[in-house]
Formats: C-alpha cells, sequence, structure tokens
C-alpha cells in the first residue's frame, strides 16, 4: 500500500509539470543552458587533463634548461659534462623552435636519433614510412593531422622557410600518430643538425637537455643535486610538468565556471521566485488536496518529485547539449579559452572526455539547486489552512 501511494504521488507530480508549463518551461530552459556551459566545460578540461597527463609521461625524466637574466636561452652542450658528473643519467639534447606554416604556429624540433629512447617509448607509432635513422640527413617525421591538412605522404617533400624565409626542403621519411594530440598535432621532427642549421643555433647549443635516469625512483634526489650544483639551470621533473600543466588547464575552466555559478545562481531564483508566487488556481489545488486526505509531507513529497523531475530532465538534455557542442561543433569560444593559442595552433580533434563522476556531479547540480529554490516556498504554501487555500484569500 506505503509503495503505491508513492507511485501515486510520482504520477500526480508528473501531470503537475505538463500542467504548470510557464514554470516548467522557465525552470528547465535556464537550467538546460547552465548544465550546457558547466558539461562543455568540465567533458574538455577532463579531456585536456588527461593529455596533459599522458604527455608528461612520455616527457623526460628530467628536462633542462638554461636560464639568463630569467629567460631561456639555448644552453651550452658543456653542462652535459657537469650533469653526468653530479649523477650517472643519459643526457639527450634537443633543438627546438616555432615555426609559420600557412598562417598556422607549428613546432619544429630536432633529436638525436642516435642517443634518444626508442620511438614506442615516448609515444610515437609510425602510421606509413619509417622512423627517422642515426644517418639521416634532411628527413622529417611528420603527424597524421598535418599530414591529412597538406595533403602529404610519405616520401613525399616538405618546404619550410625559417624566420628569414629562407625555404629548406625536408624529405617525409614517415609519418607518426601518437596518444597525445595536444602536443603532437604541431609538431615536425627532424634530426637535431638540421634543426640547428634551420634554427641558426650554435652546433655548441642546444635549446634544452633531456635526463633519462636508470633508476627513476631517484629523480627528485638527481634534480636536486642538479639544481643546487648548477643554480642558473631550470630543473623540470616529470612530475613538475605535469602539476604545471593540470593547473593551468585547472584554472581556465575555473575562470569558465564562474560563468556556470552566476546561471545557477539565476536558476536558484527562478524557481524560488516561480515557487513563491503562487497563483490562486495553484493555491487551491493545495487546498483541494489537503481536503482530500493528503498530508504536509505528502504535499512536500510532490514537490519534491517535481524538482528531481525537472533537474533529470534538464541535466539530462544539458549534458546531451554540450556532448554536441564538444564533439561536433568544437566548443567554440570555450576551446579558444581553454587551449589559449588555438587561433595559430593546428586544428586537431578535441580531447573530450565523459567521465562518470563527471556526469553524476552534472545530475546533483542540476537537482539541489531546484530542492534548495523551491523548499521554503514549498512549505509555506504546504501549511496553509485548506479552506484559506480554497477561497484563495
Amino acid at each position: 500500500m506505503g509503495l503505491q501511494k508513492h507511485i501515486n504521488l510520482f504520477n500526480y507530480a508528473l501531470d503537475s509539470v505538463f500542467a504548470h508549463k510557464s514554470r516548467t518551461i522557465a525552470i528547465t530552459a535556464s537550467l538546460m543552458i547552465a548544465i550546457m556551459v558547466l558539461g562543455s566545460v568540465a567533458f574538455l578540461t577532463d579531456g585536456l587533463e588527461q593529455e596533459a597527463e599522458l604527455s608528461a609521461s612520455f616527457a623526460p625524466d628530467i628536462t633542462i634548461q638554461y636560464l639568463q637574466g630569467g629567460r631561456q636561452v639555448p644552453i651550452p652542450l658543456s653542462y652535459t659534462q657537469d650533469i653526468t658528473r653530479i649523477a650517472d643519467v643519459d643526457i639527450v639534447p634537443r633543438a627546438w623552435g616555432y615555426i609559420y606554416h600557412h598562417n598556422k604556429l607549428y613546432t619544429i624540433m630536432g633529436i638525436d636519433v642516435r642517443r634518444m629512447p626508442i620511438p614506442k617509448e615516448i609515444g610515437f607509432a609510425i602510421s606509413s614510412g619509417r622512423f627517422l635513422e642515426p644517418n639521416d640527413s634532411g628527413k622529417a617525421l611528420i603527424g597524421n593531422s598535418f599530414a591529412r591538412t597538406f595533403g602529404i605522404r610519405a616520401g613525399e617533400r616538405l618546404q619550410l622557410y625559417d624566420q628569414k624565409m629562407k625555404p629548406y626542403e625536408y624529405t617525409v621519411a614517415g609519418i607518426f600518430d601518437a596518444k597525445v594530440q595536444l602536443y603532437t598535432a604541431d609538431l615536425i621532427v627532424i634530426p637535431i643538425e638540421d634543426a640547428i642549421k634551420f634554427l641558426e643555433m650554435d652546433n655548441d647549443h642546444a635549446t634544452d637537455l633531456c635526463v633519462y635516469l636508470r633508476d627513476p625512483a631517484q629523480t627528485i634526489a638527481v634534480a636536486t643535486k642538479i639544481s643546487n650544483q648548477l643554480p642558473n639551470l631550470r630543473v623540470l621533473t616529470r612530475q613538475v610538468l605535469r602539476d604545471a600543466l593540470l593547473a593551468a588547464y585547472g584554472a581556465r575552466s575555473g575562470f569558465v565556471s564562474v560563468v556556470w555559478f552566476i546561471l545557477l545562481i539565476a536558476v536558484v531564483l527562478i524557481a524560488w521566485n516561480h515557487t513563491s508566487a503562487v497563483s490562486t488556481e495553484t493555491r487551491r489545488e493545495v487546498g483541494i488536496l489537503k481536503a482530500l486526505g493528503f498530508s504536509i509531507t505528502d504535499i512536500l513529497e510532490v514537490r519534491l518529485l517535481e524538482c528531481i523531475i525537472l533537474g533529470l530532465f534538464s541535466a539530462s538534455v544539458g549534458i546531451f547539449l554540450s556532448i554536441l557542442f564538444d564533439v561536433y561543433l568544437g566548443a567554440p569560444v570555450i576551446s579558444d579559452f581553454m587551449l589559449g593559442w588555438a587561433s595559430v595552433y593546428p586544428e586537431f580533434p578535441l580531447p573530450v572526455m565523459i567521465k562518470l563522476d563527471t556526469v553524476a556531479t552534472l545530475y546533483a547540480v542540476a537537482v539541489f539547486p531546484l530542492l534548495l529554490g523551491s523548499l521554503t516556498p514549498s512549505w509555506y504554501s504546504a501549511i496553509e489552512e485548506p479552506d484559506v487555500a480554497i477561497r484563495g484569500v
């Protein structure tokens, strides 16, 4: 009998949602917009954070940069000897910089093929052609997105221009695919000797040094020794890079969430207003229900069920719209803000990630504000005397 009573109350609450169309439309429309904004930011943030963690996992154990006047400048290769005297490590120099190619910003990176880890250890998978070999010169590796954008295949020629608009030609040795699209969509890999020439660097300098430890558990200890004995170097562990990337995306999502917070407050106020401004018809309805034997608890339960129905429906539609917005529309405006450099960065599939705990949170923030905004007005409506409510005085 008790279960049937709750079923009847649910059916009545569902009918009430459809009966009060203006209230339903006002609450669901505003709540759907709020959930769509929050969901879009949350799914994109989760995807970016996953990309950041993956990229950090493929980074060297320690990255070392040379500072001059607080700014990074090319590091002399003589520091490799100083570092190896401090700790028994493998050091791989890199030379990299940025170039404009068809009005987009790309990263050209030179690696020491003889000393670098094997491709799979840094997240590279060759989908066409081959990886760079120790004796290669004038060869290049490009990512799948770059190859698709410009219609380039393995074995074809690629022409790039340095900062003085001097042309350099490279043969595409291979096309790679990587798990981390965020940091490889713009990547062009060439031998370090070619990169030093292209970037007009001295042969005895590199952009930074990648340090690989035989025992990764000693990373912090080794990094501390290097930092203490060579204070003019910036020593970045893999964990530091990961934390910096996560902090950057977390801060940006926080700014966008402020907009969502404002929208959510608006939803609470709308729910409060519509529940407080009880019309004569609604008051008469409550009076009739009480006259028919409905208790205050039953009426509050009906209002509670109405909030849950409105919240779940609005959240479901809002989540669906946020997925469409991120996946199929590319999250315009929001993605530009989250990525920062999107106006000059090459296009790539946005890293959207849908986590169950994020979805659960979206449903929770859709239902609880409605309960908060409706609880007090519903209580005052429920405790009103039946005869007063029916007469509407």
